[in-house]
């Protein structure tokens, strides 16, 4: 599961959240389920998606049973005031919630809301998507009577993120390439899905995937593309220290956001968390320490068919500025302006903290060219682009960075013995990528992605990313024919 993109959907129901902007800009899952995330998911908000098996499904857990891990102790914590006999009261909420929670809510606000909760138990936990810092919990109050508590921590274990929605019933699997496409024919207009066999580079299946989509916290690929040809020329180490400041402090998903001025990070750890959590501000990090011209040659570098669909490259600060911090007549000078007037409205943008409030975060942009884009073809050649990079020296950390979170919680070892990772969402955006190297050698590349007005219709990355785990877990059967 992606924290970054820990973008938690925006759907009717019971929630509070800290003041998380975008999963992914992310990425899948928020909970990506993400990147953007998503995603990207999340999405952290949350972003892209998660499962935890290749039929992805939740697992199974005994009544009472959750995770002895620092997302599952504090759901467990939740479950217990939902459950209890008594109304929910804030004592130890001080000790449970992180600041950044109890800055928006108070805990009187927030025990009101479990209180809500409470009045329709009790509550079962029946099934779990869910990593050591933050999950999906799916609960049962009567039969047919569910509700998904995701919750994220932060690294002390405190709550930074929490939501009560509608529990996601248990869908059926495509037990064939005809089911996949019944299945994704059912998405939003315009939602894409491909498969791709690296050996020989065939289509498996190619869903309307030829028209670029804005991608959400994927661009964070090319990032990594030219943060890794700046380390193989000299220019940059993986040991090089970045410093946090008002000026390149984005907003979430990720971490860093929350860090003090002068906070130090690592190249290699910013790297780590652009891509795990789909971190917006060590994203934003690294595009300054190599400059927006090497991003924009990362493009180029890695394959991507129409790298002016991305000029000038955005960083995640200016994509939030200029899609929920400006004038609507602004966002029409970006739309109508060339490259040249696009670069020099960014040049009037104002550095600072940014003060852009989360409820403003809600608000389709990429129809006016404010995301970035790509095919799906052009998200299997940055994959396989990065994939080659790890051969060399200065890509040694690149698998291990592009392997942390592999977005759907699948077991490495069995079926597959890699899966490197990307997604991302934002209002009205979810996609993912996944490259993944099967047990008997093969190696597949396969992208989901939709973009849609309404952001309702891919708010929920379980649910959207459902085609793309069934083309997944049918690629793991296959091999074992």
């Amino acid at each position: 599961m992606q924290k970054a993109l820990f973008r938690f959907p925006r759907r009717n129901a019971r929630r509070f959240r800290r003041p998380g902007l975008m999963a992914g800009l992310a990425a899948v899952l928020a909970v990506s389920v993400a990147a953007c995330s998503s995603a990207g998911a999340q999405e952290e908000p949350v972003s892209e998606a998660t499962a935890t098996n290749t039929a992805s499904e939740p697992a199974p857990v005994p009544a009472g049973a959750l995770p002895d891990t620092p997302a599952g102790l504090q759901a467990q914590w939740v479950l217990t005031l939902i459950n209890a006999g008594t109304p929910v009261a804030t004592d130890g909420f001080p000790d449970k919630f992180a600041d950044v929670i109890l800055s928006e809510l108070s805990a009187e606000q927030l025990a009101e809301v479990l209180e809500q909760v409470r009045s329709q138990g009790p509550w079962t936990p029946i099934a779990v998507n869910a990593t050591d810092t933050q999950g999906v919990f799916t609960l049962e109050s009567k039969p047919d009577d569910l509700t998904d508590l995701q919750l994220s921590v932060d690294e002390a274990g405190m709550i930074n993120g929490i939501f009560f929605g509608p529990g996601t019933p248990a869908r059926t699997p495509a037990a064939s390439w005809e089911e996949v496409k019944t299945s994704a024919a059912a998405l939003p207009d315009g939602s894409a899905l491909a498969v791709y066999r690296v050996a020989d580079g065939t289509a498996v299946l190619d869903i309307n995937a030829d028209t670029a989509k804005p991608l959400g916290s994927i661009f964070k690929l090319y990032v990594l593309v030219a943060v890794t040809d700046a380390v193989a020329a000299g220019t940059l180490s993986w040991d090089t220290a970045l410093t946090v400041t008002d000026d390149l402090r984005s907003l979430p998903s990720g971490e860093l956001q929350d860090a003090p001025a002068g906070t130090t990070v690592t190249v290699r750890d910013a790297a780590q968390k652009m891509i795990s959590i789909s971190d917006n501000t060590a994203t934003d990090l690294l595009m300054d320490a190599v400059g927006r011209p090497a991003v924009e040659q990362a493009l180029s570098d890695a394959g991507h068919a129409d790298p002016d669909r991305n000029t000038p490259f955005l960083s995640t600060r200016e994509l939030f500025r200029l899609g929920w911090g400006v004038a609507d007549s602004v966002r029409g000078q970006w739309a109508d302006a060339g490259d040249d007037g696009r670069r020099a409205l960014l040049q009037t943008l104002p550095g600072g903290v940014l003060d852009i409030p989360a409820t403003a975060v809600s608000t389709p942009v990429w129809q006016q060219d404010l995301d970035w884009f790509a095919t799906a073809e052009d998200l299997m050649r940055v994959h396989l682009a990065l994939q080659e990079r790890a051969a060399t020296d200065a890509g040694a950390s690149l698998r291990d960075i592009l392997g942390a979170n592999n977005g759907l919680s699948l077991e490495i070892g069995g079926d597959w013995t890699y899966i490197g990772f990307k997604g991302g969402s934002a209002p009205g955006v979810m996609a993912g990528s996944w490259y993944l190297e099967r047990s008997d050698g093969e190696r597949f590349v396969v992208v989901q992605q939709g973009a849609s007005s309404s952001p309702a219709e891919v708010a929920d990355p379980r649910t959207f990313f459902g085609p793309a785990q069934d083309a997944i877990a049918l690629l793991a059967a296959e091999g074992k024919r």
